[in-house]
């Protein structure tokens, strides 16, 4: 159950939410009672009325939650009008609402068959091919929505974003040039831009890019930090950007350089769709061609853990500590290994790893008192963290009060708790091998606990899919980047890695982005929400302002934890408002 709290709208608008929400599928308080079709799905005037009543009838079915009746009289249509692409886009709609992934898919294939440059429908299927797992595919349609909408910054930046995540560095970078080109004064994606060159190893761009902004930025702003930030990066750490690989054995052979590189990029696609019994053998023969390869060295861990096999996981986490792994990635490492030993019940070890990046988290909120960090600026999250270590304290103080007081347990004793800073002393010293991580190091970046959100795709509309098992799924409508400036609600429909395993707040608020954030800033929407145990999809709602949409480019941050700042930030998304077309 989703619970929402909202700040904004009327006590009716919340009423409906709160009705949808607990009461199932009225989709009536969701979708609108008629539809307008696009003009180029009249292409015969002969049709108009016909299609015009079969899409009003199906949708007043599909209204009111009986969507077999929706798609028979939609079946009908179609078979009296085959050429009616308007029904055959609302097909795909209703079958995308109802876990009829493929012939969601095959009924927009019909349309941009016809129409290619359709990007409402293109948005879609897009969105379904998302919400269904296949990456591959839907940066595929990503890259077809970015040729035909080529001036939309946010196409080619959430485009770069997406590339990045399947490796594809080259091409993401090339995405991320051309986002910068459309709007050169965003200095924060200009930062983000160095950071894709130095990935591919073009080091002299990389500090061109740094060297304008802080030229452009002001004296002391947090984007002047940021740049500094990632100048040390470059210079001042042991990084070379993910395309240096020095990692091969110095003995491979050719033969088995190429072997590596082609079979890597399956193991990657299994691991991200969740494939791990597939992705085990791939990652194995990864590790044999290529034993100081730090990436498969993680995936293999992770994918020993998500089969249950936490014993085997630790062995293969220890390895990383041998690569001179960055500090968040050693970050992610100590907290995988926490989970495991958790899982193992071995409390003392389990309790060392949390101990360790809580005080890190700690140290780094001190020495980070008095400054404003960047916009995007990610931290571990300290509550998190603390729960775990709430979860197996109790644990380790039984363990301890006979070990501490000299006597076995049957014999009487004072029972003396030892101090966390004792127990962590003594427990540190069975971890081997060690790879302290520096206290006040930042812990910013790509970390463990910040695999939130497994998608976050903006939209017009969003419905609720109550399944036989009880299980509910919230799917966007009309989803997509650009939104009319008379937009009355943008949704942010999400889903989670993994269910939630308790209850867990979330929070989004929306910008207004400019070149250079100075000062603090008022968020222009925002939303609040509780996932409770066992929820994995959800959305926020943010609600056109009082003083309406302006147009240009929102950033909205989603934040976990009951505060709204840097540290609590797991995600970001963005999307546009435009001025709707006026005729000539």
């Amino acid at each position: 159950m989703l619970m929402h709290q909202r700040r904004f709208g009327s006590p009716r608008e919340r009423f409906i939410r709160r009705s949808t929400l607990y009461g199932g599928l009225f989709l009536a308080l969701l979708l609108p009672a008629t539809w307008v079709a696009s003009p180029w799905a009249y292409g015969n005037d002969v049709h108009v009325r016909s299609e015009t009543q079969v899409t009003q009838r199906a949708r007043v079915a599909w209204e009111q939650g009986t969507l077999d009746l929706a798609l028979d009289i939609l079946d009908r249509g179609l078979q009296d009008n085959p050429q009616a692409l308007a029904l055959h886009q609302l097909r795909g709609d209703m079958l995308a609402t109802s876990r009829h992934t493929e012939a969601a898919l095959e009924s927009y294939e019909i349309v941009l068959a016809r129409v290619p440059t359709a990007l409402d429908v293109r948005w879609a299927k897009w969105s379904v091919l998302v919400r269904s797992g296949q990456r591959e595919e839907s940066v595929g349609e990503l890259q077809r929505i970015a040729a035909i909408d080529t001036q939309n910054p946010l196409i080619h930046l959430r485009l770069a974003r997406e590339l990045r995540k399947l490796d594809r560095l080259e091409e993401s970078f090339e995405s991320y040039q051309r986002a910068v080109e459309l709007v050169p004064d965003m200095l924060g994606w200009r930062l983000a831009t160095a950071r894709a060159r130095f990935d591919v190893l073009d080091y002299e761009g990389a500090n061109r890019d740094v060297q304008f902004v802080l030229q452009e930025a002001s004296p002391g702003s947090p984007l002047e930090l940021s740049a500094k930030n990632l100048l040390t990066v470059f210079y001042g750490s042991t990084e070379r950007g993910r395309r240096f690989a020095p990692v091969m054995t110095p003995d491979a052979t050719p033969k088995q350089l190429r072997d590596w590189s082609m079979i890597r990029a399956d193991g990657y696609r299994l691991f991200e769709a969740g494939r791990f019994q597939e992705a085990e053998p791939i990652y194995r023969t990864l590790l044999l061609l290529n034993p100081k390869d730090p990436l498969a060295t993680q995936h293999l861990g992770l994918i020993l853990m998500n089969l249950g096999r936490c014993q085997e996981a630790l062995t293969i986490f220890r390895k990383v500590s041998d690569l001179d792994p960055t500090d968040e990635d050693y970050a992610a490492t100590v907290f995988r290994m926490g989970q495991c030993l958790v899982d193992l019940k071995r409390w003392e070890d389990a309790y060392v790893q949390f101990k360790v990046l809580y005080d890190a988290t700690v140290e780094f909120e001190k020495t980070t008192k008095d400054v404003e960090l960047p916009t995007g600026t990610r931290v571990l999250d300290k509550a998190k963290l603390s729960r775990w270590l709430d979860k197996i304290r109790p644990h380790v103080s039984d363990l301890e009060l006979a070990s501490d007081s000299g006597t076995s347990p049957n014999e009487p004793g004072p029972a003396t708790v030892p101090s966390e800073k004792v127990l962590a002393a003594k427990t540190l010293e069975r971890l081997s091998p060690q790879n302290p991580m520096d206290a006040g190091a930042s812990l910013m970046g790509r970390d463990a606990d910040f695999a939130w959100f497994r998608f976050v795709i903006p939209a017009g509309k969003v419905m609720r899919d109550d399944s036989p098992t009880g299980a509910h799924d919230f799917i966007p409508l009309e989803p997509g980047i650009s939104f009319p400036a008379s937009q009355q609600e943008i949704y942010l429909v999400f889903g989670l890695v993994t269910a939630s395993d308790d209850e867990v707040p979330l929070a989004a608020r929306c910008f207004k982005e400019a070149s250079e954030l100075t000062g603090e800033q008022t968020a222009v929407a925002q939303d609040h929400l509780i996932m409770s145990t066992n929820d994995q999809s959800g959305y926020f709602v943010l609600p056109r302002p009082a003083t309406g949409w302006r147009p240009g480019l929102y950033r909205c941050g989603l934040y976990a934890g009951e505060q709204t700042s840097a540290y609590t930030q797991v995600d970001e998304v963005r999307f546009r408002i435009i001025e709707p077309i006026r005729p000539s």
